[in-house]
């Protein structure tokens, strides 16, 4: 029997899909129906930064839910006005649902301050582990990239300081130096990466001359980056990883565990395909594992990393290089 357990941020995962963070996970029953289709983690909907703000006294009048990164996350602006004594109640209620099936709980978050502290409230409610799902977008050409990692350092370790859960952090691709930004956050107390955040995409209306959300969900062939960056940063970074955005099938989650990640999340896969896309999913992973001679997750995870391959040069310039040359 094919053994698909997966060790994550000292968790036991009973297989590597964990559902992401969304609208399907914004209720107990929704967290509960995931953990009844088999995932091996939940992901709770975020609290925004912002909603904790709120009950501080902070002032988060002018707010605009439609330009914020995962706006998408919010069904409606009820979500939105529902602030952290909501929250943990959803982290309490949704345990009882999920049983034994890990919860993450999840804070959409752009700076630091004292909201860092409402960690320790939520490992109160129950929760097994905390995602900092990390959505800073500078805005000005003065901001360097210096003080945007400071930022992202300084919320992980506020978080870390407020609370002995396992931390994850969801981050975008977009930074100057991601193995160098890893190996940090893995120093000041992040136990895993998840790689990456799919964030809010803008388009155009031309017949209407005004701006408009983007297709708000992933498609099978967006995994690429993270893909590649899974592989190289894998054992590399001193960090755990979890593969993020475009995992539509078994195939693709097999591929993140040969480059190197002891997990997955989906989301976009469970809005096309309901939950029985899990079950589905985890039986053709057992298959393919089968069919390819692995037995277990553990002897799967990082075959093909650039650390077991030893050959960096083929997750990185010489890949390119081979395309436009004929070069094999």
């Amino acid at each position: 029997m094919v053994d698909l357990r997966t060790h994550y941020m000292g968790l036991v995962l009973d297989n590597p899909l964990i559902i992401a963070s969304s609208g399907l996970t914004g209720n107990p029953e929704g967290a509960g129906k995931a953990a009844a289709a088999g995932a091996g983690a939940v992901v709770l909907k975020s609290l925004f930064e912002e909603q904790i703000l709120a009950e501080l006294g902070k002032e988060t009048e002018g707010v605009d839910l439609d330009a914020h990164p995962e706006a998408e996350a919010f069904m409606s602006r009820t979500a939105w006005e529902e602030g952290s004594d909501a929250y943990l109640s959803l982290v309490r209620d949704s345990k009882l649902r999920v049983g034994k099936t890990p919860l993450i709980a999840s804070i959409n978050c752009v700076g630091s301050g004292n909201w860092a502290s409402f960690a320790s409230q939520i490992e109160r409610a129950g929760a097994d582990a905390l995602e900092l799902n990390i959505a800073y977008m500078p805005d000005s050409p003065s901001i360097s990239s210096k003080t945007i990692e400071d930022r992202v350092f300084s919320t992980v370790k506020e978080v870390r300081n407020s609370t002995k859960l396992p931390i994850e952090v969801k981050l975008g691709s977009h930074y100057s130096s991601l193995p160098y930004l890893a190996a940090h956050i893995s120093k000041i107390g992040a136990n895993a990466l998840v790689l990456f955040n799919r964030f809010y995409r803008l388009d155009i209306d031309i017949d209407r001359m005004k701006l408009t959300r983007a297709q708000p969900m992933s498609d099978g062939n967006e995994y690429y980056d993270s893909l590649r960056w899974t592989a190289i940063l894998f054992q590399r970074a001193g960090i755990e990883l979890c593969g993020a955005t475009g995992i539509h099938s078994a195939t693709t989650m097999a591929k993140f565990i040969l480059a190197g990640a002891s997990a997955v999340q989906i989301c976009s896969a469970l809005y096309k395909g309901g939950w029985k896309t899990i079950g589905m999913m985890l039986d053709d992973l057992r298959s393919l594992m089968e069919t390819q001679g692995f037995s277990s997750v553990d002897s799967m995870q990082g075959r093909l990393s650039a650390q077991s391959r030893g050959r960096l040069d083929e997750y990185m310039r010489f890949q390119y290089i081979k395309a436009l040359t004929g070069i094999s």
